[in-house]
């Protein structure tokens, strides 16, 4: 048995994981001969970007984002379309895609919190409930197989369904940006970075500590263990997502934002 001592930024934890996911049976099994339904979000664009094989500029493939120290959405000229695959070609019509979505299809959705239970839950501020809302109830009355690719940079301590019960878009007063709900995903299968050095190199992860400074901040290191062979996997897997760089700051103006009611900045409550 062999150990290492691994530390991840946030970028690097996201290639990772995409890398895990694209590799899943589940995945791999829908791209030949299903549907894989790709949510927007910062987080799915590097798995996008594994399936597709080509870069996508990741700061602009959300509505929604945690950026500059808030809640916030980025410029609505460039929001981005879900990307839908069936049989590995892009498939034009996301409704349809979901009504015919069944167990062996796979719909993919990042998330804003894992919690001590491994429970995930995602923020939406739309009054239709954003994409959770607009796809939740053909997922999860159907049984497609959801996955959740989500960093333990984003854990946090209070169970998401108790939590979840605090949130809503007119539930605040004031804050520091966009007012949201957080929604839990209870039917998800969420892959983050202990997930993703099992799948992709058969060792074991566990988180021993969090965050950083000087361009390390929100990153997680892991103590990995396994035999040999894995380990010199876990090595390899490791160098290939060293040195990923951070996404630029990408948020609307707040002046035009469509959102600027439902805002502490955008309101002027802050």
């Amino acid at each position: 048995m062999k150990r290492a001592l691994v530390t991840l930024t946030p970028p690097e934890s996201k290639r990772l994981i995409a890398k895990a996911v694209v590799a899943m049976p589940e995945v791999q099994h829908a791209l030949k001969h299903g549907f894989v339904y790709i949510a927007t979000g910062t987080t799915a664009a590097y798995v996008a970007e594994e399936i597709l094989g080509e870069k996508i500029e990741k700061e602009k493939w959300t509505v929604g984002v945690i950026s500059k120290g808030r809640t916030c959405v980025t410029p609505k000229q460039t929001w981005p379309k879900h990307l839908v695959l069936y049989k590995g070609e892009p498939f034009d019509d996301p409704l349809e895609a979901l009504k015919r979505m069944g167990p062996k299809d796979v719909f993919i959705k990042g998330a804003n919190a894992i919690d001590i239970n491994w429970n995930v839950a995602v923020f939406a501020a739309a009054p239709d409930g954003g994409t959770i809302g607009k796809t939740f109830g053909w997922t999860i009355t159907k049984g497609v197989f959801t996955i959740t690719p989500v960093s333990l940079e984003k854990f946090v301590p209070t169970p998401v369904e108790e939590s979840a019960k605090l949130t809503g878009i007119y539930s605040f007063d004031w804050g520091t940006g966009l007012y949201s709900a957080l929604v839990p995903i209870p039917h998800s299968h969420p892959v983050t970075e202990v997930e993703a050095y099992r799948i992709l190199a058969g060792v074991e992860a566990i988180p021993i500590a969090a965050g950083g400074a000087g361009g390390a901040e929100g990153s997680v290191t892991l103590v990995l263990e396994g035999d040999d062979e894995a380990m010199e996997k876990a090595k390899e897997v490791t160098k290939a997502v060293k040195g990923e760089p951070y996404l630029e700051p990408y948020t609307e103006d707040c002046s035009i934002c469509p959102f600027a009611n439902i805002c502490g900045l955008g309101s002027g409550a802050f």
